[in-house]
């Protein structure tokens, strides 16, 4: 009988916790900051976190859980305590502060009873020439329910705020790096299983995926070193996580051609999907679907400007 391991990345939207660090530019979600960040707005984001934790797999539980734009140790501690309250105690969790100047970091939160970390760590992204600090990619190496070997690598590409020229580079860079940790990998052990899941603020198409990172859009030829974007039927269909103008599919999974040929593990594209309920959707005037925010100019009391994003394989 085959077992199933499910994976799911979100992106949270600035999920901060009230405090004002002096180190970070936090100051906006501070309670008497821009965004009046108060303990009920914090602990109201907490438990809509949890309930779309509760509700992606129904009835079972994400085995593994990429989250991104997560301030600090103390917001997953929390988030985790909601989830205790709730009877769910099997979670832990792997967070490294990054330098970015505005705290927000990658996390990763697994359950122990189906995962079993051997290491983990922050890998640095210094962008050449450029003062500005982004964020770390986490890696975490753990063993399945099957004794099979994974390697995940959790990340978050810079953002676009600053204009394509400038952006672009910038995550250029990143894939860059990702790219050479990922090889580096594979150099050493070709029949390695590999994960990447995170927001790369750039759609399968883009340079930095298809081209610098070489994240493969076709399944017909699969070969055990390249990497392949299990997310881009979706995107080919026109679904995204955010949006900006139209649906983008900024939130990926991609893998090792090792994963989609393993003897030990099933894992094909059309396992990989979007989460959409409705409660995770807002509705304009037109009726046109947008991600349900936290903030859209005020406070809406949402849940993110992304939509999370889920694979569940099978081990053999």
């Amino acid at each position: 009988m085959y077992q199933p391991i499910t994976f799911m990345f979100y992106n949270t939207e600035n999920f901060y916790d009230t405090e004002n660090d002096p180190l970070t530019m936090d100051d906006d979600y501070t309670p008497g900051g821009f965004r009046e960040w108060t303990y009920e707005r914090y602990n109201d984001k907490v438990k809509k976190l949890c309930k779309v934790v509760r509700d992606i797999v129904t009835p079972n539980l994400p085995d593994i859980i990429g989250l991104a734009e997560i301030e600090n140790k103390s917001v997953i501690t929390d988030i985790l305590d909601s989830l205790r309250n709730d009877g769910i105690t099997a979670y832990s969790f792997i967070h490294y502060d990054s330098p970015d100047e505005r705290g927000s970091d990658v996390a990763l939160i697994y359950n122990t009873r189906s995962f079993n970390v051997i290491n983990s760590k922050a890998i640095k992204v210094h962008l050449p020439g450029i003062e500005d600090r982004t964020r770390d990619i986490l890696y975490v190496e753990g063993k399945l329910k099957n004794y099979e070997t994974i390697h995940l690598f959790i990340t978050h590409f810079p953002s676009r705020n600053e204009g394509t020229e400038i952006s672009e580079r910038r995550r250029y860079f990143v894939a860059s790096e990702l790219r050479h940790e990922v090889y580096k990998l594979l150099s050493s052990n070709p029949s390695d299983n590999i994960l990447i899941m995170g927001d790369f603020n750039d759609t399968p198409d883009d340079n930095s995926i298809d081209e610098v990172l070489g994240a493969k859009k076709k399944f017909e030829k699969i070969e055990p070193l390249k990497l392949y974007n299990l997310l881009y039927p979706r995107h080919k269909k026109g679904i995204g996580t955010t949006y900006h103008k139209s649906w983008l599919m900024f939130d990926q999974f991609i893998v090792s051609g090792n994963m989609l040929l393993s003897e030990k593990i099933i894992c094909k594209p059309e396992f990989a999907d979007v989460f959409n309920p409705t409660y995770l959707l807002h509705f304009d005037n037109n009726n046109n679907a947008k991600p349900n925010r936290t903030y859209r100019g005020n406070y809406k009391g949402g849940y993110s400007d992304h939509l999370p994003i889920i694979l569940r394989i099978y081990l053999k």
